[in-house]
């Protein structure tokens, strides 16, 4: 690995810690579970971020060394990089989607059924996504929930 996929992928730790860092912190002095694994999800993500940030940067900068130096190793090089980082894009983008699609059905299970449980963890899921997607640009990386079950909650009726 390069210097500039290193550098992304630090940056995005950096970025992680700071902003995910005191989220989580907030979360566990104020015993909120929602805030701690909402600070862990936007280190993951910000990670994630840095990580395709450097793939498209060496790149690109590896096209640019290799058509003005004329080295196809290096023109090699760069659209890989480049696949790479669009490939975790795409496949980000697209296990977003499911999870997106999954907890909007939930939700939907949750009013039809009157599960109250079932409505707010769909919901939580959903402002995760919201949340982080603003700082991220959308690299999302969600890790399952680790509250433990609570007893069952009925919307009344």
């Amino acid at each position: 690995m390069n210097k500039i996929k290193k550098a992304g992928i630090i940056g995005g730790a950096v970025a992680g810690g700071l902003i995910g860092g005191t989220v989580g912190m907030l979360g566990h002095i104020t015993k909120i579970k929602f805030l701690e694994e909402l600070g862990d999800n936007i280190i993951d993500s910000t990670i994630l971020t840095g990580e395709i940030a450097g793939n498209v940067a060496s790149g690109a900068t590896n096209l640019v060394v290799g058509g003005v130096g004329r080295s196809s190793q290096k023109l090699d090089e760069g659209k890989e990089d480049l696949r790479d980082a669009f490939g975790q894009v795409a496949g980000n983008f697209v296990n977003n989607a499911k999870t997106v699609i999954g907890n909007s059905g939930e939700m939907i299970e949750g009013v039809r059924t009157g599960d109250g449980k079932k409505i707010l963890n769909g919901a939580k899921t959903l402002g995760k996504i919201a949340a982080i997607g603003a700082i991220t640009v959308g690299a999302i990386k969600l890790s399952p929930d680790k509250e433990e079950p609570e007893k069952e909650h009925k919307v009344k009726e």
